[in-house]
């Protein structure tokens, strides 16, 4: 997303630029080739994917959100048994809250893996039910609301090829899920995890996504269990969620 905002950040610059110099601009000056600003043509074309990508994404993380802390939130207060009785009754919800994906995962549907993850956590498998919400969230969720959407599956899959290759096109950044505060897309010393170095990975296929997304929650783990790298991971989460 950071990646995805400096694009359209940049394309939006370059087009504003120069819709101002056609409008301040004399008859003469608009019949030189030269005179005006610069607006390549790749710059807003890596504009409009950039869009459609923080478009995707935010949905995305914001479905993620809205599905599974209130989840966590209702099995912290009443149980694993009140949990389970009222989960069907989500649905019910349907139409009367936000839910920026209804047109590919209707809202409130009992998954299978949402309960056995519940009972790992109950039971103190922590491990076992992080991998079973994580299935969840990747497989039930972002696979239809995001990653079967072909254009962007498209735009993720010529990002990874041409960051892998090395090809420059000055807009192409590695993949990666980041374990700290990170306030740019570079220049940052953060803690990440990467998707995969291959040029032809695809971030689409659930199978190569859920062999990365394990590898995240075990080096947040491991983060969690170092005294020192504990306070920082929560610091960063502190910054991230009250920006100033």
């Amino acid at each position: 997303m950071l990646n995805a905002a400096e694009m359209i950040s940049m394309s939006n610059r370059q087009r504003n630029a120069y819709q101002q110099w056609d409008k301040t601009s004399s008859p003469l000056e608009r019949l030189s080739p030269y005179a005006s600003p610069r607006m390549p043509i790749p710059a807003q074309a890596s504009g409009e994917g950039a869009h459609k990508v923080y478009a995707m994404l935010a949905k995305g993380n914001t479905a993620l959100f809205l599905d599974v802390w209130p989840l966590h939130m209702f099995y912290k207060k009443f149980g694993l048994q009140r949990f389970k009785r009222c989960l069907p009754e989500r649905r019910e919800l349907r139409g009367s809250v936000v839910w920026p994906i209804e047109a590919a995962v209707p809202f409130g549907a009992v998954q299978p893996r949402v309960v056995r993850a519940f009972d790992a956590i109950d039971a103190g498998d922590t491990a076992g039910g992080v991998k079973l919400l994580a299935e969840h969230e990747q497989l039930n969720i972002l696979q239809p609301a995001m990653y079967d959407n072909t254009a962007f599956a498209m735009l993720m899959r010529a990002n990874q090829f041409a960051w892998a290759l090395n090809i420059p096109t000055g807009s192409a950044r590695e993949i990666q899920l980041t374990l700290a505060n990170q306030c740019t897309v570079t220049g940052a010393n953060a803690k990440h995890e990467i998707f995969s170095k291959q040029p032809l990975a695809n971030l689409a296929d659930p199978n190569q996504r859920m062999a990365f997304v394990p590898r995240a929650a075990q080096r947040f783990d491991n983060l969690l269990r170092d005294p020192i790298e504990k306070h920082m991971v929560e610091n960063s989460i502190f910054l991230i969620a009250h920006p100033r």
